[in-house]
C-alpha cells in the first residue's frame, strides 16, 4: 500500500503544490505522558487490552501495537522514513480486527486491514479499491489544477456482519469552483480473512466559492 501511495504522491507533486493537511491528528490517551513511553499512545482497543504507540523522529516514524496496561511493545505495525507519514486506527468492536490508515504526504491516504491470529495481528490482502474519479463533463471546460484530496481512503465503520465501510474521496478546485467525488465501498471478509468488495456507490458535489 505504501509503495502505491508513494507513486501517486510523486505524480501529484508534478501537477499540484504541496500543502500539509491532516485527516485526523492523534490525541494522547488519558493517563499517558512523556514519562510513560516515548511517543504518543493512542487508539485503545474496545476491550482495553491494546493501544498504539506512534513515534516521530528525523530518521524514522513508527507505529507499534502495545499492551495498554503495561505499555509493553507487542508488534511493529508499520514504519516509514518520511517526515510526512502519519497514521490513525479504527478498531472493530470485537478488538480482533483493526483498520490502519496511512497518510504519506498530501493529498493521499490508504487503508490496510489487520486480523488477530493468536497473539499477533496479520495484514489482510485487500483487493484494489475502486477510485473516486471525477468525470470531465462535470468540469464544463474549466481547469482544476489543485487536488485537495486524491482517492483519499478512510475507514468509516465496522458493521455488525464484520464488513468494513470505506470512503474514497477526490476533491479538486479551481476557477472559483470545487468538485468532490465521494465513493462508499463495503469490504466483506470470510472466516479465513479473504476480502471481497461488495456494494460500491459514488456521488458528486459541485460548489462555487
Amino acid at each position: 500500500m505504501q509503495k502505491v501511495i508513494r507513486l501517486l504522491l510523486c505524480l501529484v507533486g508534478l501537477v499540484a503544490p504541496m500543502t500539509t493537511v491532516w485527516a485526523e491528528e492523534p490525541v494522547a490517551s488519558p493517563g499517558s505522558s512523556a514519562g510513560d513511553t516515548k511517543g504518543s499512545i493512542d487508539w485503545p482497543s474496545k476491550d482495553g487490552k491494546f493501544a498504539f504507540l506512534s513515534t516521530h523522529s528525523e530518521d524514522l516514524n513508527t507505529i507499534d501495537l502495545i499492551d495498554q496496561k503495561s505499555r509493553k511493545k507487542l508488534q511493529r505495525i508499520a514504519e516509514d522514513d518520511s517526515s510526512q507519514t502519519g497514521w490513525h486506527v479504527l478498531w472493530a468492536p470485537d478488538s480482533n480486527r483493526f483498520a490502519l490508515m496511512t497518510r504519506l504526504g498530501h493529498p493521499i491516504q490508504g487503508v490496510d486491514v489487520y486480523f488477530r491470529t493468536g497473539d499477533r495481528f496479520r495484514k489482510i490482502d485487500l483487493p484494489d479499491l475502486p477510485e473516486a474519479n471525477i468525470p470531465e463533463r462535470l468540469k464544463h471546460g474549466h481547469k482544476f489544477p489543485h487536488f485537495a484530496n486524491m482517492n483519499w481512503q478512510e475507514a468509516e465503520e465496522w458493521k455488525k456482519d464484520g464488513s468494513l465501510v470505506v470512503t474514497i474521496v477526490t476533491m479538486i478546485d479551481g476557477a472559483g469552483h470545487t468538485i468532490t467525488a465521494t465513493r462508499k465501498v463495503v469490504v466483506s471478509f470470510d472466516r479465513a480473512g479473504k476480502a471481497t468488495i461488495g456494494k460500491s456507490r459514488i456521488k458528486y458535489e459541485t460548489e462555487a466559492d
